[in-house]
């Protein structure tokens, strides 16, 4: 008599600072449409949102949260200030402690893995384990406002430094299926030319550019990857989305995104289906 598998599915949620609200309305359209999500690995951005889907699975209570001015102003300071120097972080861990309410990764309702850089060999460095509050505050540490965090041996920093789209991470955790979210998709728009060329805007798109590349070298494990739609932005661009709206923008950008590509995962899903048939 053949038993069919239960499918595995992955998500991947990559860095891209207040780009990775858009995650939230990828997560909202799969939800919706009975997709499951059995593993979660993310990267700057998509760790803490990840993380915060791990604990509650409540997509709605994620919402609600990010959209609400706590959320927002406290992610503001994760927006680098050249005039601030280096920042402990302190505050930034205070706060994600709170927003997991004392859960580690034994309490997670959805297997994670949170991908940070070890700024002393300059390799990836995978978290499973441990501290769920400091894996994110370093996740998320982008250098040199963030100082980086000394444990088990590491320095660690931003994980969008090292690997920006996981998708690798979440099939070597069991995946048959992975969903990647790349927020780094060349969205770049027609603001920059000849006459209107400054320090900050070359600089940005320099830097967009050197990030576009990278997540693209990135995407290669991801069997379905989303590229949600977002305006051009800074390094983080936080201090340009106080406002409900802009954030809410950002969650529908990333619905619309994975709506776009429901058809070519539930194809997928099917033709999964038929290979893994097992007696």
């Amino acid at each position: 008599m053949q038993h069919k598998k239960k499918l595995k599915i992955g998500l991947a949620l990559g860095s891209g600072g207040v780009k990775g609200l858009a995650h939230i309305g990828v997560i909202k359209v799969l939800e919706k449409n009975n997709i499951p999500i059995d593993f979660i690995a993310g990267s700057s951005i998509g760790a803490l949102v990840g993380t915060y889907y791990a604990i509650y699975k409540d997509v709605d209570k994620l919402e609600k949260v990010a959209l609400s001015s706590n959320w927002r102003t406290a992610l503001s300071l994760l927006d680098p200030t050249w005039n601030g120097g280096l920042v402990k972080g302190a505050k930034v861990e205070d706060l994600i402690k709170g927003w997991f309410n004392g859960y580690g990764f034994d309490d997670l309702k959805i297997p994670l893995t949170i991908v940070v850089t070890d700024l002393i060999s300059g390799q990836e460095v995978d978290i499973a384990s441990g501290d769920l509050a400091k894996a994110v505050r370093a996740s998320l540490s982008v250098p040199p406002i963030f100082k980086p965090i000394k444990y088990n041996g590491y320095l660690l920093a931003d994980g969008g430094l090292s690997n920006p789209l996981p998708d690798d991470i979440v099939r070597k955790m069991g995946a048959d299926i992975v969903i990647a979210v790349n927020l780094d998709n060349k969205n770049f728009d027609d603001s920059l030319n000849e006459d209107s060329l400054s320090i900050s805007k070359t600089s940005i798109r320099a830097l967009n550019i050197i990030r576009y590349h990278f997540a693209q070298n990135c995407s290669r494990n991801g069997d379905v990857v989303i590229k949600p739609k977002i305006k051009e932005i800074g390094l983080v661009g936080w201090n340009k989305f106080f406002n409900e709206q802009g954030a809410e923008e950002i969650i529908k950008a990333g619905g619309k995104a994975a709506i776009k590509s429901l058809v070519q995962i539930k194809n997928f899903m099917k033709e999964k289906e038929k290979e893994v048939k097992i007696c």
